[in-house]
């Protein structure tokens, strides 16, 4: 069933306006007593669609979903900077997969150069990829991606576990820091995770980060990909928390 994530004034007005509408009534052909699902302030609801006038799509509640897709941590994923539109394709997984917030990360290897002119739309374009992510995989909320800055001049006092993803521990044979802190974690935990860009963490940013508090961890004897680490993290977490 299609999803949309609409504004609180949305909510209590009962309409629907914009690309949203666009898609209901364009895209989906839809028609008067279609049943879809809405999420406003986190909560999501099964709506009817009752009236199509004037490019503004109104509708009436049916009921309250109380399905809890969420994961019970706030995790935020520290995304070295990679090239090309890699970034793009760790944000869909990434929000598919149940991260709440994504931090673009400029690191010593990344090759990706900040142009300040055209960091409000990469930031629009980006923020709109985690909302069709999240209506298609049917999750409460929209991860935020916030904004793109350098490794150093991010706040990391607030998170109760961090995670630096190292190569070089799975290379030297490493095998259990992440599966202990995975086991270690409890429901309201604010989780960070640092992921290097191609060409992987320096070793000066992994002492700055060791300052900070990290902990290395490898993902199993084999090297992953930037882009491929975020599937990795994600899919344990909720193996050992949501399959259960």
């Amino acid at each position: 069933m299609q999803k949309y994530f609409i504004t609180p004034l949305a909510f209590t007005n009962r309409s629907i306006c914009g690309e949203d509408a666009f898609h209901i009534r364009n895209v989906m052909r839809a028609s008067l007593k279609d049943r879809f699902l809405i999420s406003s302030e986190g909560k999501t609801y099964l709506v009817e669609l009752t009236g199509m006038e004037n490019k503004e799509i109104q509708f009436e509640l049916v009921r309250e979903e109380t399905a809890n897709v969420e994961l019970p941590f706030f995790i935020s994923l520290f995304q070295g900077f990679p090239k090309g539109d890699k970034i793009e394709t760790i944000i869909k997984y990434g929000t598919q997969l149940g991260v709440t917030e994504i931090h673009p990360t400029l690191m010593r290897r990344s090759i990706f150069k900040l142009e300040e002119k055209k960091k409000e739309s990469k930031l629009v374009r980006y923020n709109k990829i985690a909302k069709e992510a999240a209506e298609q995989s049917l999750r409460n909320i929209i991860p935020s991606i916030v904004d793109i800055q350098p490794l150093k001049k991010i706040d990391f006092s607030t998170y109760d576990i961090k995670l630096v993803c190292y190569e070089e521990s799975a290379k030297n044979g490493e095998v259990s820091a992440f599966k202990s802190a995975i086991k270690k974690l409890k429901p309201g935990h604010r989780v960070a995770i640092v992921v290097g860009p191609e060409g992987g963490i320096s070793e000066e940013e992994m002492v700055y980060l060791e300052e900070q508090g990290f902990c290395a961890v490898a993902l199993g004897p084999r090297i992953l990909r930037t882009e491929t680490v975020v599937f990795y993290c994600l899919s344990a977490i909720s193996y050992e928390w949501e399959l259960q």
